[in-house]
């Protein structure tokens, strides 16, 4: 899937993590945080290789990473256990955490995993896949749909705009 596809997708997350916050009874500058976020974690898997362009042996541009692509920043592990605990955390608020504005964080923290988790289901269609078990494992899962640029990564954005829809037109107390 392409930056900008991810980039969509980070939009509908966003929406979804301020209905789901407002739904928790958290204020405007957290919501509208945790969209800015969960946007930017939509692409994070991608940004946190620290790519960067080099001409190859025959002068041509190719992408290297330091961290190699869908290797460790695309570990289905990294970001689905601290979502949970997160999950788990949020609605306990701050009775938790003794204080309100650590409950902020760590819904800003949630957001961020949200749109990373995000970017990794828009890459199981790809032959390539996630990894799952250990980051840097040959053993990956994956659909094996469509190849990204395929120009089938509309369906994708069209299933989580879906779901925004109806988590706004079904969530009780979101803004309508």
């Amino acid at each position: 899937m392409s930056k900008i596809d991810h980039q969509i997708v980070g939009v509908s997350v966003a929406v979804l993590m301020f209905l789901f916050l407002e739904s928790l009874g958290y204020g405007i500058f957290t919501r509208l945080g945790a969209g800015f976020l969960a946007f930017w974690g939509a692409t994070a898997p991608d940004w946190l290789e620290i790519a960067h362009a080099e001409r190859d042996y025959n002068g041509k541009w190719q992408r290297v990473s330091v961290i190699p692509h869908r290797t460790f920043t695309h570990w289905l592990s990294l970001w689905i256990i601290p979502t949970l605990v997160l999950l788990w955390i949020l609605p306990r608020g701050a009775a938790i955490l003794r204080h309100p504005n650590h409950a902020d964080v760590l819904a800003l923290l949630l957001a961020f995993l949200a749109g990373g988790i995000s970017h990794l289901l828009c890459d199981l269609p790809n032959p390539t896949g996630i990894p799952v078990l250990l980051p840097g494992a040959k053993h990956r899962i994956s659909l094996r749909l469509w190849r990204s640029g395929s120009g089938f990564e509309w369906i994708e954005i069209a299933l989580f705009w879906g779901v925004t829809f109806l988590v706004w037109a079904y969530l009780p107390g979101a803004v309508r």
